[in-house]
């Protein structure tokens, strides 16, 4: 056999493998197109997801990859659910009263930041507790006292310490009250684009999956293919009637926001008092777990008689639980010596 005949063999033997790459190749290239046309990775990927479906008229996609949610400022609703309530957002963004960005002299700014708790999901505007704490504490030095309403349905606490850095930034706080009951992974907006927000902040795949690939390999993240093939694997792995909301006390996601929370007081605690509120039935064991050191806690369940009434114990409870909150609050912050106007 000449040189050219075995040439022509090697080449002959070798075409078959080569079209099998080739044809693999193209089928892979057709999958990640037909993928990217039609978002069926992202489309795997929602029922595994975390939703605030609460007062959606209200509130709007955060361009903040950190939120991934916020009030509509502007926004008034009067919603029907147990009787009927009216929520109205601020021009800043607030379920408040008007307010300007710049302190007035002499005025001390207390915000409540929290999650359905405190923006009041039951009641009224002028019913929520940190309004019920402002008229408080005015009533005794009017016109010294403003307490902003932060709360915004079902955030988490790196949500909080999001918006409480820009609360800092923008608005002169002088105290800081974060009600922590809700914990774990960050919720996104029901019925709302959530892809944005895992192209911007990638650690969202594994704060929100069970198996993911390993930090060292991320950049498969790019491939879509490989995405829908982890999340169904996710999806599979899901008990017909499971609650996705569980998942949001994920041991790993935990430990991370108490490190978060940490960093927060440490880079802020020295100039801005800071105040950990605990209201009745807020989680019970995994949120008693969430004790900062050297951060003062005020817990309202231990100012109950035994005696009280079942509502005192709701996570959305009607007015008067919250004027009695606010009157504890006030108590509490005068005996810390955190009302200045007051002294």
């Amino acid at each position: 056999m000449d040189t050219a005949t075995t040439a022509i063999s090697g080449l002959k033997a070798f075409r078959l493998p080569a079209l099998l790459v080739l044809e693999c190749l193209l089928l892979l290239a057709l999958a990640e197109g037909f993928i990217t046309w039609t978002s069926l990775d992202m489309r795997i990927l929602a029922p595994l997801l975390y939703y605030q479906n609460a007062d959606l008229e209200v509130h709007r996609p955060s361009e903040d990859p950190r939120l991934h949610y916020e009030l509509k400022p502007g926004a008034a609703m009067v919603f029907k659910d147990r009787g009927s309530r009216k929520v109205t957002i601020n021009s800043l963004g607030f379920r408040d009263r008007p307010r300007s960005p710049v302190k007035p002299a002499g005025v001390t700014r207390i915000f409540c930041l929290g999650s359905s708790n405190t923006y009041g999901a039951m009641v009224n505007d002028h019913q929520t507790y940190p309004a019920r704490l402002e008229s408080l504490l005015n009533s005794r030095s009017p016109g010294k006292y403003e307490v902003w309403n932060a709360g915004v349905c079902a955030y988490v606490i790196p949500q909080n310490l999001a918006a409480a850095g820009k609360i800092i930034r923008e608005y002169s706080p002088d105290l800081l009250i974060f009600q922590t009951r809700n914990r774990g992974r960050r919720p996104f907006l029901y019925g709302q684009p959530f892809k944005r927000y895992f192209d911007l902040d990638p650690g969202l795949y594994r704060e929100n999956l069970r198996f993911c690939w390993p930090r060292s390999l991320d950049f498969l993240r790019h491939w879509r293919l490989l995405r829908a093939m982890v999340f169904s694997v996710n999806r599979l792995a899901m008990s017909p009637d499971a609650d996705t909301a569980g998942w949001k006390r994920d041991y790993e996601n935990m430990v991370s926001e108490e490190r978060q929370f940490g960093e927060f007081c440490r880079e802020y605690g020295d100039s801005i008092p800071i105040i950990i509120l605990r209201p009745p039935g807020d989680g019970g064991g995994y949120n008693e777990s969430f004790t900062p050191q050297d951060i003062p806690t005020l817990r309202l369940s231990e100012k109950l008689p035994d005696d009280h009434a079942p509502e005192f114990d709701e996570i959305h409870p009607p007015a008067h639980v919250y004027q009695w909150y606010a009157g504890e609050i006030q108590k509490a912050l005068w005996r810390a010596g955190l009302l200045p106007a007051a002294r």
